[in-house]
């Protein structure tokens, strides 16, 4: 070929990319859009739900990029009530908290709606079930001080608000008195002050609108904010009571001693505990009692047949539980004291772990016959024997009774107790 049809050759391939690049051209002179900017292809509209995080239904929605999709919930009766209106960013739009639960309706069931390309209707709906209510709202703290007032943080677990509640408190045998509060939505906590004009142990009712009550007893303190605080029980309670007047100096608390070498409440012999509370509550008036008894325990006591009861069968922790619920009841002083009982921890001894197992089956087995706002156990095989592993360092040569190194920290134990329940900061 010449150069001539070379020439004219290399022409027309220019022509052809221009043609290609541009598009071809009308007899107006516009150019046609290229086949890469047609419409995108339809996508089926889908949905899903989930619960991923308590309080909240979460969704995702796949359909056509770019198409508007209302969303609705589907009501008892059919109604439909509009929740949303969202556009979908690329095929997959997702939410995590696209409806807050409800405690009237646990079954939830919402619908996407969308109009294609040819103008028909699409929908695609989801149900999922979401938590019911019973605890939802917990009471964190109820404490106060006299002529200051009641301060009672209650806490929504889920964390969405929206609710209303009636607070309610009064000292024990008189008349509840309440005032309504309302959780804003979002809100998670919220701190209700009431009136509180005397010392003493206060009723507490919380009653929400979606039916939850909840009922606890809250102390109320003197006007100055001191107490006294009873350190008692057998040898068990010695170092322990020194820690805790040296650490309390300074902390508006006058701590009182009342430690009985080799005594138990199965030895009434050597000492009556049962009537030695009575007495003791009377004449200290202690406003929190600590009790850490039991490591001399194991005598056979009395059915109320009058026939005897070995250690440490069903029914001699049956008995044992009887005397320390009556000493608990000494000591809580009508609704004006509070109540830290020590659990014991695993004795190294093989001989005398049956005996300190009943002896805290028996406590636990007492205080279940008062609120936690009353008594409360401090247990401490949790510390210095969890899961049965004697620790050695925390004890002295028997085996039972605490090292100054044990007695420490049983102390630091009984303060952050304390601290929880707003005796000190």
């Amino acid at each position: 070929m010449g150069e001539l049809g070379r020439g004219a050759r290399d022409v027309g391939l220019m022509a052809l990319v221009l043609a290609g690049a541009l598009g071809a051209v009308t007899g107006s002179g516009v150019a046609q859009e290229p086949a890469a900017l047609a419409a995108p292809a339809e996508r089926p509209l889908t949905l899903q739900l989930a619960v991923r995080e308590r309080g909240w239904v979460a969704l995702r929605l796949q359909g056509t990029s770019g198409r508007t999709v209302r969303l609705t919930e589907r009501l008892a009766g059919g109604a439909e009530l509009a929740v949303a209106d969202l556009t979908l960013a690329g095929e997959t739009t997702g939410r995590r908290r696209a409806v807050p639960w409800r405690c009237d309706r646990l079954d939830r069931t919402l619908v996407a709606t969308a109009v294609a390309a040819d103008g028909r209707q699409e929908r695609a709906e989801a149900t999922v079930r979401t938590a019911a209510c019973p605890r939802r709202i917990a009471l964190e703290r109820a404490a106060g001080r006299a002529g200051r007032g009641l301060t009672i943080r209650l806490l929504d677990r889920w964390g969405v608000g929206d609710y209303a509640a009636d607070v309610c408190a009064a000292p024990r045998g008189s008349r509840l008195r309440c005032r309504s509060v309302r959780f804003a939505v979002g809100v998670r906590r919220r701190v209700v002050r009431l009136a509180a004009s005397r010392p003493g142990r206060y009723r507490v009712r919380v009653r929400t609108d979606f039916g939850q009550r909840t009922d606890t007893s809250a102390l109320v303190r003197r006007a100055g904010g001191r107490f006294r605080l009873l350190a008692t029980g057998d040898s068990m309670i010695q170092i322990i009571d020194s820690f805790l007047a040296q650490r309390l100096r300074g902390k508006g608390a006058r701590v009182v001693s009342d430690a009985h070498i080799s005594t138990g409440i199965t030895k009434p012999a050597l000492l009556d505990w049962v009537r030695h509370a009575a007495g003791t509550a009377r004449s200290v008036r202690p406003d929190v009692t600590v009790m850490f008894i039991g490591a001399n325990d194991g005598f056979n006591l009395k059915r109320p047949d009058g026939s005897a009861a070995g250690c440490c069968s069903g029914p001699w922790v049956d008995a044992y539980a009887r005397r320390v619920r009556t000493m608990m009841r000494s000591y809580l002083r009508s609704g004006n004291g509070r109540l830290y009982w020590l659990l014991l921890p695993t004795p190294r001894g093989a001989s005398f772990q049956p005996v300190f197992r009943g002896v805290n089956a028996a406590i636990e087995q007492a205080a279940r016959d008062f609120d936690a706002s009353e008594v409360r156990l401090l247990d401490l095989r949790r510390t210095f024997t969890p899961g049965g592993r004697f620790r050695p360092k925390h004890r002295q040569a028997d085996g039972v009774h605490f090292t100054t190194s044990g007695a420490s920290i049983t102390a630091s134990l009984i303060l952050r107790a304390l601290r929880q329940d707003g005796y000190i900061k």
